[in-house]
């Protein structure tokens, strides 16, 4: 899960990660933080690959409800968590459909249950596979995932967007098999790729949002390029 937390009190930022990497550590799911210490900080970065936002209220210059509205505008599905030490913001919190509103003196009691919640809200009702690696197995969403690259040996590298990488167990055939109808295409005996990733398919290339290139197989070019026209047109 990739996370920010936005407060202008550096020792809190601090101490509040603490608390989080602790808890994903319980979990054993894997996690990413970025700090920011004002909102206007906060809104400069692009926050395309986050999945939950903890913002402070309370902050010098643009308060963390002005943050939240300018944010669900333009990223509709972060999940917004206010952590403040005031109570009467919680209305306007809702307002702008938090999902939760955290007491900084009660987040040693009300932080599990919030990061269980925020699981269940990234990934609830979202296409998802289990990826298991050489230590752990980790839920992504199919929406994450830029492509599987296969290896000589019996594993698979999933290309996480925007440019994380997951060592799997497991044949990418074995994963060609499982994402059957679920736009991904073997564009040649290395790459399976998701389709709503690739941004150019031509000269038995593949070119892929983050601007990385795949070759495609020649053998195959003309049927791969029917497969992705046929999902392109169902999903303009």
């Amino acid at each position: 899960m990739n996370v920010v937390i936005c407060d202008d009190n550096r020792e809190f930022l601090q101490l509040f990660r603490n608390m989080l990497e602790e808890q994903f550590a319980l979990r054993d799911w894997l996690f990413q933080c970025s700090e920011y210490r004002s909102g206007e900080e906060l809104l400069k970065a692009d926050l395309t690959d986050v999945h939950a936002v903890f913002l402070d209220i309370d902050m010098p210059g643009m308060d963390g409800l002005q943050v939240a509205q300018r944010i669900r505008k333009q990223y509709s599905e972060i999940v917004i968590l206010f952590v403040t030490a005031f109570l009467q913001y919680a209305v306007e919190g809702y307002n702008v459909e938090a999902l939760r509103y955290l007491l900084k003196g009660n987040l040693s009691k009300d932080l599990p249950a919030c990061l269980d919640a925020i699981q269940e809200k990234v990934f609830t009702n979202e296409e998802t596979i289990l990826l298991r690696t050489p230590s752990n197995s980790i839920t992504a969403r199919l929406k994450d995932i830029m492509y599987f690259e296969g290896t000589p040996q019996a594993h698979t590298i999933a290309h996480i967007y925007p440019d994380s990488k997951i060592d799997c167990m497991g044949r990418i055939s074995e994963y060609e098999t499982l994402l059957a109808d679920k736009g991904f295409l073997r564009v040649q005996r290395s790459y399976l790729v998701n389709s709503m990733f690739i941004t150019d398919l031509c000269s038995y290339t593949a070119t892929i949002v983050n601007g990385e290139t795949l070759s495609v197989s020649r053998k195959q070019y003309r049927q791969i390029s029917v497969e992705y026209m046929k999902w392109k047109g169902h999903h303009i």
